[in-house]
C-alpha cells in the first residue's frame, strides 16, 4: 500500500484549509506530531478551539498508526501459527547450529594466525569475522520473535500511549 502525501491525509487537508502558510511551509513531509504541534500553538491566526480540533485530528491519525501497526504485528503472529513447523524447525537449527560454527570459525582464524601473511590473514579473518557477525544476528532475530523485543521498546511505547491519554 503506497503511503499517502502529506497534503492528502486528514492533518494536510486540515492544515490547508485552517493555516494554509504552515502547509506551505512544511511541504509534503509528514513532520513530526510534536512540531506539529508547536506551529498550530504559535499560529496567531487560529483559535483555541481550532487548535484542540487540530490536537485530536493529530491524536486521531497517531492512534490510527498504533493500530495499523498492532495489526500488522497481529497478522505476522498469525502466520506463525499456520506454519509454525517449518518456523520451528528452522529456529531450532539456527540455535542448534549457530553456537558451533562460531566456535570453528574462531578456530579458523586462530590456525590462519600462525600461517598466513598479513594480507592474505587480514582479508581471511576479515570474511570470518562477517560471517559471525552473520551468524549472531540470526540468532538475535531467532531470540527477539520468539521472546519478543526488547523491554525498552514496550516502555516507550506504553510511555507514549500514557502521554497520548494524558494530552487528550
Amino acid at each position: 500500500m503506497a503511503k499517502k502525501a502529506f497534503k492528502q491525509t486528514k492533518v494536510g487537508q486540515w492544515l490547508t484549509k485552517k493555516a494554509p502558510g504552515i502547509i506551505d511551509t512544511i511541504g509534503d513531509v509528514f513532520p513530526p506530531a510534536k512540531l506539529l504541534s508547536n506551529l498550530i500553538g504559535s499560529e496567531p491566526s487560529l483559535s483555541n478551539e481550532d487548535k484542540l480540533e487540530f490536537e485530536k485530528l493529530l491524536t486521531n491519525t497517531y492512534l490510527k498508526e498504533l493500530e495499523y501497526h498492532e495489526r500488522n504485528t497481529n497478522g505476522a503472529r498469525d502466520m506463525y501459527a499456520s506454519s509454525k513447523e517449518m518456523t520451528d524447525w528452522l529456529a531450532k537449527r539456527i540455535m542448534n547450529w549457530n553456537l558451533p560454527m562460531l566456535v570453528l570459525l574462531i578456530g579458523i582464524n586462530i590456525v590462519c594466525l600462525n600461517y598466513f601473511e598479513s594480507i592474505a590473514l587480514a582479508l581471511i579473518s576479515n570474511i570470518i569475522g562477517h560471517v559471525m557477525q552473520l551468524l549472531i544476528n540470526e540468532r538475535i532475530t531467532v531470540a527477539n520473535f520468539f521472546l519478543g523485543s526488547s523491554k525498552g521498546s514496550k516502555d516507550k511505547t506504553q510511555e507514549m500511549l500514557f502521554k497520548n491519554e494524558n494530552h487528550l
